[in-house]
């Protein structure tokens, strides 16, 4: 072998090995926190064919473009979301986690039942309800005060 097919070999074997780190970094799974009611923007390495969401209770995918997604989180928990070129490989494996907002948020206990709430200038429950509570009782002012800055 003289050194003009050594170094064309090695070049090769180069562009082998990081094909190969390519592929296994585009299955790997990925761990992806969206919050309720919000969306993650996604851009994928490739055009996108199909798209699996193993529990669409959880979350939502909403398709931009072909190399563009958007995840949305729709309900509290965990869901896997895939995404797969024509071929089939994978160019999204990932859980997603949707969790509560925690802008304005505050825990609001009545008894020992907690109740999440978000404020700005009302406060709303995560079911969907609106709450003057703060207006009545001085613990929920207080609180709602010191987390939102905003006094209801």
């Amino acid at each position: 072998m003289n050194i003009k097919s050594t170094g064309m070999m090695a070049l090769v074997l180069a562009a082998a090995f990081l094909c190969l780190g390519m592929a296994s970094n585009a299955s790997a799974a990925q761990r992806l926190v969206v919050e309720k009611n919000h969306s993650a923007r996604i851009s994928l390495s490739g055009a996108a064919g199909s798209v699996i969401v193993a529990n669409p209770d959880i979350a939502d995918v909403n398709v931009i473009d072909s190399r563009t997604v958007y995840i949305v989180g729709k309900g509290f928990g965990n869901s896997s979301v895939i995404i797969t070129d024509q071929m089939g490989r994978p160019l999204f494996d990932g859980e997603v986690v949707v969790t509560a907002s925690q802008k304005g948020a505050i825990t609001v206990y009545k008894g020992l039942t907690p109740s999440l709430m978000v404020c700005s200038t009302i406060c709303t429950s995560e079911e969907g309800g609106s709450s003057n509570a703060g207006a009545t009782s001085p613990v929920a002012f207080g609180t709602i005060a010191a987390a939102t800055g905003v006094t209801p």
